[in-house]
């Protein structure tokens, strides 16, 4: 008798898929065995998915492993080829402005990376941008978007760069181009990027600020691995604190009150620093104001970054990957 597929049944295949390939990327190769050993599932299940992802070419075979006595077992490793994503972000304002962009396989390798002067400010300059290295990189599958300002399910509420202000990116990119696509705000993006980098496997929260030239602190968070959206997206607007002009305020000061601040609503262990107005200089000066006001015990470590270049490509490149992941299981 055949037993009729239920959606728990589906669902429960289609983890078992997800946890196979995400214990190939984190391992880089390995057994049936070694796979079952890092998810939990047997070796029998682990087999089976090994086989029908093989299929489709998504999972690669490698050589055998050197007999001990036994049979050989086979190796197997997630292919890089499998497709390729695009992780592009507009950085700047309606002064001057610059697109930074990234080619990474699907395990995450390097493939590409570049900049360009975002001139003219339009959206159909940065369309121009997305249609030629797709062209340049026909594999790309995946497109992550980060933009200075306020992204709420895909549309832009608020930006920096007043040409994405109201548009719904994700959707416009998707009907042009036909492929995934993700946006989100800088913050978010860099934040995880520096999570990855540097506090992988921290489920303390974690926390990322930015300084620019213009008066608009940025801040992106984390907590237990996961970047914190707030219920309308709103976490991180740290320059609405009810502080009286804590734009006009000295560079210590200003970051003083932001840190303290963070430090008593979500406790975190690290504080990444960043921005043109910020260097490692500072951070002495930083530690002793915070020390005003916050406990020893409760002291984040704050960590100076020179740059967010590759904390933001980075965070782009790993949360695109994970949702395209999600999104070629699923199916939706």
């Amino acid at each position: 008798m055949i037993t009729p597929q239920n959606r728990t049944t589906r669902e429960m295949k289609i983890n078992n898929v997800v946890l196979v390939t995400q214990a190939l990327k984190s391992l880089g190769s390995a057994t049936k065995a070694e796979v079952a050993a890092q998810t939990g599932l047997s070796i029998a299940t682990c087999g089976a998915v090994l086989n029908e992802l093989r299929l489709t070419r998504e999972v690669l075979a490698l050589e055998l492993e050197e007999s001990r006595g036994g049979r050989p077992a086979q190796r197997y490793a997630y292919n890089p080829d499998y497709f390729s994503v695009l992780s592009l972000y507009a950085q700047g304002s309606d002064a001057a402005a610059q697109i930074i962009w990234s080619v990474n396989s699907a395990t995450g390798a390097s493939l590409a990376q570049g900049e360009v002067r975002f001139l003219p400010l339009s959206l159909e300059t940065f369309y121009q941008q997305i249609a030629g290295l797709l062209a340049d990189y026909p594999n790309i599958k995946a497109l992550g978007i980060g933009l200075p300002g306020v992204v709420v399910k895909g549309r832009v509420a608020t930006c920096d760069i007043s040409a994405f202000a109201g548009v719904d990116i994700e959707q416009q990119l998707r009907e042009k181009f036909g492929i995934y696509v993700q946006a989100d705000n800088d913050m978010n993006y860099t934040a995880y990027g520096f999570y990855r980098s540097s506090c992988a496997g921290e489920t303390a929260p974690v926390a990322y600020i930015f300084k620019p030239d213009v008066p608009c602190l940025g801040c992106g968070m984390v907590i237990n691995g996961q970047v914190l959206q707030g219920a309308s997206q709103f976490a991180g607007e740290v320059s609405n604190l009810p502080y009286k002009d804590l734009d006009k305020l000295p560079v210590a000061e200003e970051m003083a009150k932001v840190i303290v601040s963070l430090s008593a609503i979500i406790n975190p262990a690290t504080i990444a620093l960043s921005g043109p107005k910020i260097s490692d200089a500072l951070i002495p000066e930083l530690t002793e104001r915070c020390q005003e006001h916050i406990p020893a015990q409760h002291m984040p470590a704050l960590i100076y970054r020179p740059s967010m270049r590759q904390d933001y490509l980075q965070g782009i490149t790993e949360l695109t990957l994970n949702n395209y992941n999600l999104h070629i299981a699923f199916g939706n």
